[in-house]
């Protein structure tokens, strides 16, 4: 039974009747079985090389032997019966030229329904061929995906900037899929030549030596295949290397869409876009040339060697009877399918080889020592020692460190301090085991030297995966309830905690999207103290946090919970270093000063300055002790919650068939956008391709009335019509298939186009709750589906129905009664389809889904390499993967036994048909009523229809699933876009608005959704020209909502901001947006150049680009660059510290000469020095600009001319800095 059942595919079966009762999903697919699951790869891995791309594709195949074998073997069968076909014909034919009587009339009905049952058997073989080399598939995908993804936990941080983040992402998908596919074109490749083979000994036995002109003739393939499979090789890798260029600026673009909306930027994100995009589509659209020349030289080789035989066999005085006429046409016939592949398997190989090439070149780079660690499981005291440590930084003799030696006795702190870029965090780094060493060591004492700590590591910028807050907080560990909750407490997330419905089963957004800047460092802290650390490595993770809860992070986790602990602190903030038990500072890579706070005071003049500049910029003393334990109660029921609250909104997908309206609308962009030149380029294609399928017809017909006729035509004179009528059939071809080539490509580029517009001005909140990896996957393998494989499907479609038309009118114009048995047979076969269309259009659309989760989560782990080597969470982020990987390949796996089943029933159908047409055939010859001539013609065609019936609903379904690309790209190319303008204005806007800067909010109400309330309630204040004002308030109060809505990220629902008296709703947004400034908090970088970081529209000159950056002390740093402004920023400026992107950012907002400046805690990374250089930059060179200072901190808005509380989402009180108790400030930044 179990043999039948895998024979005929019916494991398929339940999910085909599930779907016609009800909407399949997710849990509906079948089970994945262990043979393909990534759980459990049952492959001998070792075997697999990887020294070279061809060796490694073809130790691919034999690893794969479980799968090759069976499969091969099936294909082998497949091109057995095939080859059966011409020798039944030339003796079925041959039977009907004698005539049939009552004596040979049973033999030419065995001989008949022998054909149709080859035919049958011959596609139910290659259907267990697909299924087996499919199984190969997912199996290679596993294994490459695998490998790709636990190299990347390795990659060192040297080797990750040289790689773009769309570059490793395009190895895992596009590069995989196309490596793994290789057993599949080998076979595919072994198989063409074989048949070739095989056709011309076939050829030698029925015409002699004749065959020897088709021989030569195709010879000529050999130095054809080989100039095509260099040039493919060249022009796809120019391709992909395009491709990888535009997906990482799309990458980087939507991961700091906030700051390309900031400073409106959205047209110079498009405009260099469309320009990668123009250079990769013209690399596709010579491939795509090269690929119809070459399938059309294909093509002609096989019309030329056919007609080369036939002519030679004349010449030599030999006859053309119908046997052998109808013969030789379908020994042809078995070498259109690989001659007219030939070009697309080159293709394909140089698809595999170039992608083979990638991922190895990919796997050699350079990797961490030591990237698992065998952790201590004793909870001995563990410290830290450096001898005469020397850094440099990689491929340059620039030293970071210099002769460090440094000791930090087991259980001590130890607080780093220096200006920024001085080598802080290489320090931290280093202990982490990511950097290379020029010179020294360093080694954790108390501990074997093979076993290494439980270490905490917290970078500058928190490192939040998108998943709920206790995922987060836990990271792979298994935690008690008790353990949470003193958690929470410690890293004073208890009073946040409160504010969350879903409490701890909150999701967190991508890059922690609904959280503040302190909150992701708390949440950090809290996972690091989850972690049970031996040493815990801090970056400066206080910069964000107001001043109260950065007194209570560290009574109750740095010198409270982790007193015992070893500590290593990089800080700017020089409140606590008296309770440190050694301070070190270090400029310019080396320490200047070791020891206590005091002692370092005493021994170190560069310090005292260094300090003394603290408490200019800083303010004194400061901080009374506000509670945040009342929230613990509270956080202590919210443990148990178990209702998850959602941010990110599940994946789009349509359910039932595809509409018509997104057929229509595809068929339109191919026509392009001329009202009235689209029709008249329709009706071009569908001409085109209905002249193409006729001419094969016409090739035929005319030999099957040559045969009949032999007496009225010379045979030369036959054979060389034949051959003109072939080559008016390539001329059609190559122009038909140019013709679709070009409006395609059009297709393509009109649909990236519109998508890439929509996706750029969508509202801030479509972002929030859409993960990256799903737009993505719209930009890159979406897109490549309308690129590459669409206009190809839509001709085959064509192609596919005319012949399906033509055979249906040949076989019935000449034998009417066969609409009797094709009458039902096609009724079954409308039912067969039916019910496999529905099943496979959703699981299509499923596994289409399902692909976003595991590209996502392979970027995220990739944006957080040294967080989670640091925790030793590589198995971790393995496992989610594998499960997301795992999901993914369910989806393919249904999708591709639901096209076994229905493809395996499909030859029967045909068969069938075969079968009672090669009966009627011998019937009508037995009554004298048909020529051998026309049952020939009519024979080859009844052969041919189950494979136009099994194509066409593969091509059909193909397009259906394909289409849900084109659904999808349409979902994100018509996204609600941000309003221009919300009000009219009775007046036109002035060119030099604003020139003064005042602002006047008046009963501003604002709320994020329809169904919320309202988060700004009425909030009424003015700020006059020039003046710098600090707004401040509780966490939630509502002064993030007042700046987005200043930005207009979010419109007001009543009240207005007016700047210089113009109501800024009448304002357009890129104008608005163009005259404001923003200096966050997170300091976004792209990649590119310092100079195109500043200025994206190559506004200014270079004198004021310097003079920027001389305002911002960042110009001694620039000019000391071989490339000076010109100087490569690696993708989100990862070859920058913390601190120098965070000037280069004020560069950016100095050089706008913006009369409003909004400032979020701007100066948090930057160290005391630089702190208040700035301060006194932004006094100078911002003097007469009004700002608008979000505060955390006291000496934040010490100087500010006034300062605006905002509690509850309304203004408390507008008071000077001087009508201010210090009490009542502390109380409004906590």
């Amino acid at each position: 039974m179990d043999f039948f059942r895998k024979l005929f595919f019916t494991q398929a079966v339940p999910l085909i009747k599930k779907a016609k009762l009800q909407h399949i999903e997710e849990n509906d697919m079948l089970p994945l079985p262990d043979l393909v699951n990534p759980r459990s790869i049952q492959v001998p891995v070792n075997e697999i090389r990887w020294d070279s791309p061809w060796s490694h594709l073809m130790s691919l195949i034999k690893v794969q032997r479980r799968f090759v074998i069976p499969g091969y073997t099936w294909y082998g069968l497949n091109a057995v019966f095939s080859l059966s076909t011409p020798v039944l014909v030339h003796h079925f034919v041959g039977l009907i030229s004698k005539g049939v009587t009552q004596e040979n009339l049973v033999e030419a009905v065995i001989v008949g329904l022998l054909l149709g049952f080859c035919g049958f058997v011959s596609g139910f073989c290659l259907q267990h061929f697909f299924h087996n080399t499919l199984r190969s598939y997912q199996v290679l995908t596993n294994v490459l995906n695998e490998k790709i993804f636990t190299h990347s936990l390795k990659l060192s941080q040297n080797a990750r900037q040289k790689n773009q983040l769309g570059d490793i992402v395009n190895y895992m998908s596009s590069d995989s899929d196309s490596v793994a596919d290789w057993p599949i074109i080998f076979a595919d490749f072994i198989m063409s030549i074989l048949m070739m083979t095989a056709v011309i000994v076939m050829l030698f036995y029925y015409i002699g030596w004749s065959a020897l002109a088709a021989l030569i003739v195709l010879f000529t393939l050999a130095p054809l295949t080989n100039y095509v499979a260099k040039r493919f090789t060249k022009l796809d890798e120019e391709m992909m290397a395009h491709r990888d260029h535009r997906v990482t600026l799309i990458t980087q673009a939507l991961n700091a869409i906030r700051v390309v909306k900031y400073f409106a930027w959205e047209k110079s994100v498009s405009k260099e876009v469309t320009e990668i995009r123009e250079k990769e589509l013209h690399s596709r659209r010579r491939l795509a040339r090269a690929e119809v020349i070459a399938s059309l030289g294909y093509l002609a080789v096989s019309t030329f060697v056919l007609f080369v035989a036939l002519a030679t066999h004349v010449l030599r005085g030999q006859t053309l009877d119908a046997a052998l006429i109808f013969t030789c046409i379908s020994l042809f016939g078995l070498l259109e399918g690989p001659f007219g592949e030939l070009s697309r398997l080159i293709s394909r190989a140089t698809a595999a080889k170039v992608g083979a090439t990638r991922i190895l070149n990919f796997l050699k780079q350079e990797e961490v020592p030591n990237w698992q660690k065998q952790l201590d499981t004793t909870g001995a005291s563990v410290g830290v020692e450096m001898h005469d440590l020397t850094l440099v930084y990689p491929g340059t003799e620039r030293a970071v460190l210099r002769h460090l030696n440094l000791n930090v006795p087991a259980g001590s702190s130890v607080a780093i301090v220096g200006p920024v870029g001085s080598g802080k965090s290489s320090i931290l780094n280093t202990l982490l085991g990511e950097m290379q060493l020029a010179s020294g060591g360093f080694k954790f004492t108390g501990l074997p030297e093979s076993v290494s700590p439980r270490v905490a590591y917290v970078p500058q910028e928190a490192y939040i995966v998108n998943t709920t807050l206790l995922e987060n907080l836990q990271f792979g560990e298994n935690v008690t309830k008790e353990e949470l909750r003193r958690a929470l407490h410690n890293s004073c997330l208890s009073q946040d905690l409160r504010q969350w419905k879903g409490g701890l089963r909150t999701e967190i957004g991508e890059k922690g999207v609904n959280l503040s800047g302190g909150q992701k460092q708390r949440v950090a802290l809290g996972r690091a103290f989850l972690s049970k650390p031996q040493v815990v490595l801090l970056d400066d993770p206080l910069s964000a946090v107001d001043a109260d809860t950065e007194k209570l992070l560290c009574e109750r986790l740095i010198f409270g919970a982790w007193k015992d602990v070893t500590r290593v602190v990089v800080t700017h903030r020089l409140e606590f270093l008296a309770q440190f038990d050694q301070v070190i500072f270090i400029e310019n890579g080396e320490i200047k000063g070791q020891g206590t706070l005091e002692q370092v005071k005493n021994s170190c003049p560069s310090f005292v300055t260094f300090y003394a500049e603290h408490g200019k910029s800083h303010g004194e003393g400061d901080i009374a002790v506000a509670t945040a334990d009342a929230g613990t109660e509270v956080a202590a029921s919210k443990v148990d919650d178990e209702s998850e609250t959602r941010v990110t909104e599940d994946e789009d997908r349509e359910k039932g068939a595809v509409k018509g309206s997104v057929y229509w609308d595809y068929i339109l962009s191919l026509g392009g956008d001329g009202k009235y030149t689209r029709p008249l380029i329709l009706l071009a294609l569908f001409i085109a391709t209905c002249a193409v399928n006729f001419l094969p017809l016409i090739q035929k017909a005319w030999l099957s009335y040559y045969s009949s006729h032999q007496t009225e035509w010379m045979a030369l004179t036959a054979v060389g019509i034949y051959g003109l009528i072939g080559l008016a059939l390539l001329v059609l071809t190559l122009l038909d298939q140019l013709f679709w080539l070009a409006r395609g490509i059009r297709a393509g580029q009109n649909i990236h186009n519109k998508m890439l517009h929509s996706v750029l001005h969508a509202p801030v909140r479509f972002f929030d709750s859409t993960p990256v990896g799903r737009v993505l996957q719209r930009f890159s393998r979406d897109i490549e589906s309308v690129d590459v494989y669409l206009q190809w499907m839509f001709s085959a479609a064509v192609n596919c129905a005319m012949q399906v038309v033509v055979s249906l009118v040949l076989i019935l114009g000449l034998m009417p009664m066969m609409i009797f048995v094709i009458g039902p047979v096609m009724a079954l076969y409308y039912l067969l389809q039916r019910d496999y269309r529905r099943p496979a259009r959703e699981a299509k659309r499923l596994d289409s889904v399902a692909r976003s989760p595991r590209y996502a989560h392979f970027k995220e782990s990739l944006q957080g390499l040294v967080v989670i080597r640091s925790f030793n969470k590589q198995d971790w982020f393995m496992k989610n993967f594998y499960d997301k990987l795992a999901h993914s390949q369910r989806m393919f796996y249904s999708h591709y036994m639901l096209n076994r089943w229905f493809s395996s029933r499909i030859p029967l159908v045909g068969g069938v048909i075969a079968m009672a047409t090669t009966v009627g055939i011998a019937l009508s010859a037995y009554s004298g009523v048909m020529s051998a001539g026309t049952a020939g013609l009519v024979t080859l065609y009844s052969l041919s229809f189950w494979g136009y019936l099994n194509w066409g609903v593969r091509v059909f379904a193909d397009i259906e699933s394909r289409m849900t690309s084109i659904e999808r790209l349409k979902f994100f190319a018509n996204l609600p876009a941000e309003k221009e303008t919300v009000r009219k204005s009775s007046e036109a806007l002035r060119p030099t608005w604003p020139e003064f800067g005042e602002i006047k909010v008046e009963n501003l109400q604002v709320r994020y959704a329809e169904h919320l309330p309202l988060v700004l309630k009425g909030i009424t204040f003015d700020v006059a020209p020039g003046s710098r004002v600090g707004i401040i308030g509780r966490t939630g109060s509502g002064k993030s909502t007042f700046f987005q809505s200043l930005f207009r990220f979010i419109e007001a629902e009543q009240g207005t901001i007016a700047i210089d008296g113009v109501d800024i709703g009448t304002v357009p947004l890129e104008k608005l947006r163009r005259n404001l400034a923003i200096i966050p908090q997170d300091p976004t970088l792209f990649l590119g150049t310092i100079r195109n970081n500043l200025d994206r529209f190559n506004e200014y000159s270079d004198k004021d680009v310097t003079e920027a950056l001389k305002h911002a002390s960042m110009w001694e740093y620039v000019a000391s660059l071989p490339q000076g402004l010109n100087s490569p920023v690696t993708e989100s400026g990862l070859n920058l510290s913390q601190g120098q992107r965070q000037l280069l950012c004020l560069a950016r907002a100095l050089l706008t000469k913006a009369r409003v400046i909004v400032m979020d805690e701007a100066t948090a990374s930057v160290d005391v020095q630089t702190d208040a250089l700035l301060q006194k930059v932004i006094r100078s060179a911002f003097s007469g600009v009004t700002m608008l200072i979000i505060a955390h901190r006291l000496g934040t808005v010490a100087d500010c001319d006034q300062i605006v509380e905002i509690s509850a989402g309304e203004v408390k009180s507008v008071r000077r800095p001087g009508e201010w108790t210090r009490q009542e400030i502390e109380e409004s930044l906590v």
